[in-house]
């Protein structure tokens, strides 16, 4: 049967947390996917990790001779080069529950909808062993519209692992914009820009994915890309054992009534400046009002805040880079290079439309 739904999947540096990403799709109900893995200018041992799983013909990996220190150019990539219907990423350290796909695409067909963003649990914590669950914090928020998006962090529409959306709307809004070009991160700016261009929102009901934030411990004096794999290595532990996952579903479906992502994370700042008059002025003028300005001309108030103040572009981007990886000063290549070389790839490896 021909796949219905290609699966993006951008890494860099994390071989072990890679393998469950991909064990989690393997794991899915719904079989008639084709993933598609874009390593970042990775190393011998992202190719060792991958080199299993290559003899599935659904699956391809693509790496780049550069390095982009994000995932907004290798999306594109795949969005670009995905001939399937539906689109969907998974981050290379997070992990879909078996019936992600299944659950997504029913909604989408089910709803008329043409972007899915599915509930998804939040990992703060590490675990000590294979036998025991990380504790799940809390779960992503119950409703989604464009005015959440403007007004709140960009916490909110994240991760992008629980996004599933159709072709057609991927063709229609674009590639992912880089951080360099942005004050608000990509993934936030892709879902405002989908909305403008009228994109149908449709949240999910139950959680189908896990988003692993355990990296960003102030506990830990590591580098989140020197972070061990055994939380994610547990939680899919859990979820390729039918009793298991029963248990975790169970304990999922109790915190559906939380209120969305841990505490400041789902507001909006002007980060760094911290001052109380900042942040009241950023309240007005990030406001209802200008979110319909926004749906009307594209000018962003939040952006033009930053502006004013003096920020930078990018900012936040240099910031996450320096503390995951150590880079600084780094030169990602176009989108549009990063695309042709992906497509150039992915023809030299004869993937075809039935793969």
């Amino acid at each position: 049967m021909k796949p219905a739904v290609t699966v993006v999947l951008a890494t860099y540096g994390r071989p072990g947390t890679l393998a469950c990403a991909v064990q989690s799709v393997l794991l899915q109900t719904m079989p008639h996917w084709r993933l598609l893995v874009i390593g970042d200018g990775c190393g011998d041992e992202t190719a060792a990790a991958m080199a299993p799983f290559l003899s599935d013909p659904r699956i391809r990996y693509v790496n780049l001779p550069w390095r982009c220190g994000e995932q907004a150019q290798p999306n594109s990539a795949g969005m670009a080069c995905a001939q399937t219907e539906r689109i969907a990423f998974l981050n290379h350290d997070d992990l879909w529950l078996p019936s992600h796909l299944e659950a997504a695409c029913r909604e989408l067909d089910k709803n008329g909808a043409d972007f899915f963003i599915g509930r998804s649990a939040w990992v703060w914590e590490g675990t000590s062993s294979l036998d025991t669950l990380p504790p799940i914090a809390t779960v992503s928020p119950p409703s989604l519209n464009f005015n959440k998006v403007f007004l709140s962090g960009f916490h909110c529409v994240e991760p992008v692992s629980a996004w599933v959306i159709t072709r057609k709307l991927a063709e229609k809004v674009g590639p992912w914009r880089s951080s360099a070009e942005l004050f608000r991160p990509p993934i936030q700016d892709w879902v405002l820009r989908a909305c403008r261009a009228g994109a149908r929102l449709l949240t999910g009901i139950g959680v189908t994915s896990i988003k692993f934030e355990n990296q960003w411990s102030q506990q830990s004096p590591q580098r989140r890309y020197d972070t061990s794999a055994l939380p994610q290595e547990a939680v899919l532990q859990a979820i390729s054992n039918p009793v298991r996952l029963q248990e975790l579903s169970a304990q999922l479906s109790t915190l559906l009534a939380k209120p969305g992502a841990v505490g400041h994370r789902m507001d909006l700042d002007v980060a760094p400046i911290t001052h109380p008059d900042v942040q009241r002025l950023s309240k007005l003028l990030v406001s209802p009002s200008n979110a319909a300005y926004f749906l009307k001309t594209g000018l962003d108030s939040y952006a033009w805040l930053c502006a004013e103040l003096g920020l930078v572009r990018g900012m936040r981007w240099h910031w996450a880079l320096k503390h995951r990886t150590g880079e600084e000063n780094l030169t990602p290549p176009r989108v549009q290079q990063v695309t042709q070389h992906v497509a150039q790839a992915l023809r030299e490896q004869g993937w075809s439309d039935d793969a």
